[in-house]
């Protein structure tokens, strides 16, 4: 329950914060529509769910400091708070979580959220002792105690080494609990854990046991859900990628139709140290929103440090399934109410040579290229007007090459569709359908905001609309 110890650590969490919201609000290349705490850390994206007319989202939050390693601030990572009607605009709410050595832990790390069958509000977090790694890790839930989900009282419920089945000898690192539902039961599935899963055994989801291992539980933040008339377990890896499948909840299975499958390039691969990696798409979770979609949400890093910030929510996105079992991402609809003035260009021909047009450091851009004769093409966003600078995005012998990372696509005579989100420093870009993705930080010099379109070698006809973003806040 509540004491006045954690009162205080609540109230001194949102003081530091609010100390570091001015510093943060001055950095001209903080996000403007992408979700951000006011200030300090943020990594990832830990659940959600809509109850009671409101989208609650929970994240990775470092109220205290603006690094994830918090030297010398005391405390660590808990969890943010925050609230939406409509998944695009959102109100800061209190931390629903954070660790302190009054609680005997140092950490709360990533989790999901969940509504129970009778309508109520749960979360799973990882508590991380204060003798880790001596200690292992254990999973833990958090009920609300209040009806504007404000104030959270953390539960053990069993889920520990050598309890309920769980493993004695499991990797003390074990975290990041996703819960999810198949044949009119819970379960839950983790990191670093050879695949355990876990089945509730009450209605509340406050009592549990380990029923069996899968395969495929890779990386961080395993999201396990039904889409359409399959499962899919995204991963958080280098890049972050997906499988589709079925999993049997009677024999503990989860059965691959295929490969994995990249679903966003940005966050580099296993060849990439890891500062340099750092960047992109990742620690994601998924829920079904109050229309029934599938939405995934995730953590945007490589943010330079320093700056009173670090971290973003990437845009939401509503997954699907095609014919032939790929995942298609789309940007969430109702992101084109951010929609302002902007300018459309059709049928525009290009000979070997490039047109710059201005556009803008918050803009959405849908762009359509004919290919010709040309031996590559594309455009450049953050454009400088004078020089060749720019942020590009190229195609050139069977790949695409956004800002720098590379995605194998044949187009065989077909247009190449882009769907491109440049908020200051982030680029979110869709390619075709939404089969493929590209996240990235990018750093562009602060006076450059015009589009270029080129073609080079040849001739290329492009189509495009552009708008201006409007801040969420």
């Amino acid at each position: 329950m509540t004491t006045s110890t954690s009162r205080e650590l609540f109230a001194q969490a949102m003081a530091a914060t609010a100390a570091a919201a001015p510093t943060a609000a001055l950095d001209p290349t903080r996000p403007l529509y992408h979700f951000l705490p006011p200030a300090q850390w943020m990594n990832d994206v830990c659940g959600a769910f809509f109850y009671r007319g409101y989208y609650h989202l929970f994240y990775q939050f470092h109220p205290w400091s603006d690094e994830r390693g918090a030297k010398g601030s005391g405390h660590g990572i808990g969890w943010g708070h925050a609230r939406s009607t409509d998944q695009v605009h959102w109100e800061h709410l209190p931390p629903a979580l954070l660790p302190s050595s009054h609680s005997g832990d140092f950490l709360c790390a990533s989790g999901s959220a969940m509504i129970r069958e009778d309508g109520s509000p749960i979360v799973f977090f990882t508590y991380t002792p204060l003798e880790f790694p001596r200690q292992k890790r254990a999973q833990w839930a958090a009920l609300p105690i209040d009806d504007e989900l404000l104030t959270w009282q953390r539960l053990d419920v069993g889920l520990a080494a050598g309890k309920n089945g769980v493993p004695a000898a499991i990797k003390a690192i074990w975290a990041d609990p996703f819960l999810f539902r198949a044949g009119g039961r819970t379960f839950v599935t983790f990191k670093e854990s050879d695949g355990l899963i876990c089945q509730a055994q009450s209605a509340d989801l406050l009592s549990w046991k380990a029923v069996g291992h899968i395969e495929g539980a890779e990386g961080e933040c395993p999201n396990l859900f039904a889409l359409e008339d399959r499962h899919v377990l995204i991963r958080s890896t280098y890049p972050i990628s997906y499988l589709v499948g079925n999993f049997d909840p009677d024999r503990i299975d989860f059965c691959a139709r295929g490969e994995a499958q990249v679903m966003d390039y940005g966050y580099g691969d296993d060849e990439i140290p890891y500062a340099d990696m750092a960047r992109g798409l990742y620690g994601t979770t998924v829920f079904a929103d109050a229309r029934g979609r599938t939405i995934l949400l995730g953590w945007i890093s490589g943010f330079k440090t320093g700056r009173g910030w670090d971290g973003c929510m990437a845009l939401p996105r509503v997954l699907s399934l095609d014919a032939a079992e790929r995942l298609l991402q789309t940007p969430l609809p109702e992101l084109e109410r951010l929609r302002g003035k902007g300018f459309r260009i059709d049928g525009l021909e290009l000979n070997d040579e490039a047109k710059f047009f201005s556009a803008g450091k918050t803009t959405e851009i849908a762009a359509e290229f004919f290919p010709g004769s040309a031996s590559s093409f594309g455009l450049q966003v953050r454009a400088a007007a004078t020089t060749q600078q720019g942020i590009a995005l190229c195609y050139a012998e069977g790949s695409l090459d956004v800002a720098g990372t590379r995605v194998a696509l044949k187009l065989d005579g077909e247009a190449l569709q882009l769907r491109i989100f440049l908020d200051r420093s982030v680029l979110e870009v869709f390619i075709g359908a939404g089969h493929q993705a590209v996240t990235r930080v990018i750093y562009p010099r602060e006076e450059d905001e015009g589009l270029r379109i080129f073609a080079t070698g040849g001739r290329i006809t492009a189509s495009l609309q552009v708008w201006q973003m409007q801040p969420i806040w």
